[in-house]
């Protein structure tokens, strides 16, 4: 009978013993809670061109003085991917007082006309634009098509187009800033003008990679070209170029 009554008074200590560690443990989980260190002081935003700083935390609904450890992080990213104009996003905190938050925005990649007015792109053919009066903006008008039945945050599910969004967005800021329109008019003949109205026949949309690739080259090697030149084929493997 001994032995039971020592094996139940050292369970009981053991017992006691981690009740007391958890309440220690939770008296200074409040305490840190509470304390004035661990505010939020310092908000570090990364990745916003178009959103403003204070409009990112706006809608993800974080403030300073704030206590870091009554932030959730998910809910700051799930608030943030409500926004059409945000793609991602994450959120870390970085103790004692900091939040850093990382977000990739829905750039405009072309303009396109539809039924009411006109449309704004991302790279992805969502619509995060729509207005009636053209403005003016440093991307592309896509022509040759006039999309109906679309509204902000809808999705485009022409291929043509979603294949044109896909080449420009392999371009660098520079090469997209010097194209001016893309005619989808015959999705096997893709043309596209420069702003100085330099003819790029694309073709069909394939070998899209390359064919970036060689606009690229083109467009850097086109703003010091000795001569004039009226169009450059790069349909083909080897591109060719026609002088005026």
């Amino acid at each position: 009978m001994e032995e039971p009554r020592r094996k139940s008074r050292v369970v009981s200590r053991h017992t006691m013993t981690v009740l007391l560690l958890l309440l220690l443990l939770a008296v200074l989980f409040l305490a840190a809670a509470w304390s004035p260190f661990f505010r939020l002081r310092q908000i570090n935003i990364v990745g916003n061109s178009y959103v403003s700083t204070q409009d990112i935390c706006r809608i993800a609904g974080v403030y300073p003085d704030e206590n870091l450890f009554q932030l959730q992080t998910d809910a700051i990213v799930k608030n943030l991917m409500k926004d059409l104009r945000i793609e991602q996003a994450s959120a870390r905190r970085v103790f004692p007082g900091q939040l850093d938050i990382q977000v990739t925005e829905r750039v405009p990649m072309v303009t396109v006309a539809c039924e009411y007015g006109y449309l704004d792109l991302d790279r992805q053919g969502v619509v995060i634009d729509a207005y009636k009066t053209l403005k003016q903006m440093q991307i592309p008008m896509l022509t040759g098509v006039t999309l109906q039945g679309l509204y902000i945050g809808d999705s485009v599910q022409n291929d043509t187009i979603l294949r044109v969004l896909q080449y420009l967005d392999q371009l660098d800021s520079a090469s997209q800033h010097q194209l001016s329109e893309v005619n989808i008019a015959q999705p096997d003949h893709v043309v596209a003008y420069t702003t100085s109205a330099v003819q790029l026949r694309i073709g069909t949309m394939e070998r899209l990679e390359e064919k970036a690739a060689i606009t690229r080259n083109f467009l850097a090697e086109l703003k010091t070209a000795k001569h004039p030149i009226e169009y450059i084929d790069i349909n083909f493997t080897s591109p060719f170029i026609k002088f005026k």
